[in-house]
């Protein structure tokens, strides 16, 4: 198959299942979306929680992520869970500190925004991913579900009284600020000399390598990572990089399209 250039699944080495998001899903969040990428489904919450800030920075929120892919997403993960009993996955948590890297290295947010009372209390946001179906790429799915929650979230307005008790007002909400949407590739090492973007699950079973390459929604690389041993040429990372890109501009079109859609129809 690879040596015709066509997967087992009729796609093209270098083609990305079909990309669908869509915001505001969980009701009792304080922002949600769920991003879909062929099979792989994962659902996003975001919960916000009163803390304190670093010594370091003392007028900085802070995000927190974490992922878990469900028994019921997949037979591997059933299969998994039965063996180990349910024990950590360190995969889901290396995925898990990528998320959370790649959007405060894009900047995707002002920390500071998080920020009630400098010094004192800020706002933590508990981003929970969850992936309730699974065929390879949970990754990007994560990613892209985790920013979408990201430009849903609203923050409530606050009051700090003079003993340091935040008090949280009911009714309007203002959005979180958003200076970039992230939106990342990944590709799987085949046999050690093919490159195929998006894996499936049993891609991802025999991969020698992975590469995850992100771009901004303002044109700008932020993240090249790249797993196991095998090298990678010059002419297969631009090609990577290119891929990438190209994917990125037409799933933001596709976005943006979409929420001028949604506001002429209001």
């Amino acid at each position: 198959f690879l040596e015709q250039g066509i997967r087992p699944d009729g796609r093209e080495v270098m083609n990305v299942r079909r990309t669908r998001i869509a915001s505001g899903n969980i009701g009792s969040a304080d922002g949600s979306a769920v991003a879909k990428i062929g099979g792989t489904t994962v659902a996003c919450g975001i919960k916000l929680e009163v803390g304190t800030p670093s010594a370091l920075t003392p007028n900085h929120g802070r995000i927190e992520v974490s992922l878990n892919i469900t028994p019921l997403s997949s037979p591997h993960h059933m299969r998994k869970a039965l063996e180990y009993r349910f024990s950590h996955d360190k995969n889901t948590e290396a995925i898990a500190v990528t998320i959370k890297e790649t959007i405060l290295n894009a900047q995707m947010v002002h920390l500071d925004e998080l920020c009630i009372k400098e010094g004192g209390a800020v706002w933590v946001l508990y981003v929970d991913l969850v992936c309730i179906g699974f065929s390879g790429n949970v990754t990007d799915a994560a990613l892209l579900a985790c920013a979408a929650a990201l430009k849903n979230l609203k923050l409530p307005k606050t009051e700090v009284t003079e003993d340091g008790e935040v008090l949280i007002a009911e009714g309007d909400r203002k959005p979180l600020t958003i200076r970039r949407q992230v939106v990342p590739v990944s590709f799987a090492i085949l046999d050690r000399k093919y490159i195929v973007a998006d894996p499936t699950a049993e891609e991802e079973e025999l991969r020698q390598g992975r590469l995850t390459v992100v771009f901004t929604s303002d044109g700008k690389l932020c993240l090249v990572q790249k797993e196991g041993g095998v090298p990678v040429t010059k002419e297969q990372m631009a090609s990577c990089i290119g891929v990438a890109k190209a994917h990125a501009q037409k799933l933001l079109k596709a976005s943006d399209a979409h929420q001028d859609a949604k506001k002429a129809a209001q």
